[in-house]
């Protein structure tokens, strides 16, 4: 039996148990990675069109040290650090904002996610929490990323708990 590293702390008992603040265990980060890399391709600035870097500095002024990607639907997607908060922030080919995820720890979820998630998800453990908010959304959506032994499943709840959507795959390990 393989023993994850855990790379942060968990949080409090009583909220889902096994709950992990935000951060994926070593293996599943390059699990994660692994799978990233069969949708998206990594460019560099330059490789990325002047008005999607322009969007980017509009939507967010000041951002530096970007990691630029393309992703499978020819979007482009600019991961960054903010205030200390990871933020993935998308982008059409004219530079015209559409999403930003960012990760939360798992105790800025609305309390309906969280019942709902844990009456939804008995015996899961969260590893990772964030926010999406599309330009086209009247509000926040919540996304958790979800595992057991069996496979790693990714909800989005909407703030009063209501399941949005979810999908899931088998666990490769």
């Amino acid at each position: 039996m393989k023993i994850k590293t855990i790379i942060c702390s968990t949080i409090a008992a009583g909220f889902l148990a096994g709950l992990v603040t935000g951060c994926a265990t070593r293996p599943e980060k390059e699990e994660k990675a692994g799978s990233q890399e069969k949708r998206s391709a990594a460019l560099t600035a330059t490789q990325v069109p002047g008005p999607v870097r322009q969007g980017l500095q509009a939507k967010f002024p000041g951002v530096a040290q970007v990691e630029w990607k393309i992703k499978g639907d020819g979007n482009y997607e600019a991961e960054f650090t903010q205030s200390g908060t990871t933020i993935a922030a998308k982008f059409d080919q004219t530079g015209k904002w559409l999403e930003t995820e960012r990760t939360i720890s798992p105790s800025e979820l609305p309390q309906a996610v969280r019942n709902a998630a844990d009456s939804r998800f008995k015996g899961y453990a969260v590893v990772e929490t964030q926010t999406l908010l599309a330009w086209n959304a009247q509000s926040l959506t919540y996304e958790l990323h979800l595992e057991n032994a069996k496979e790693i499943v990714k909800a989005a709840f909407s703030a009063d708990g209501a399941v949005l959507n979810q999908s899931a795959k088998p666990k490769t390990r």
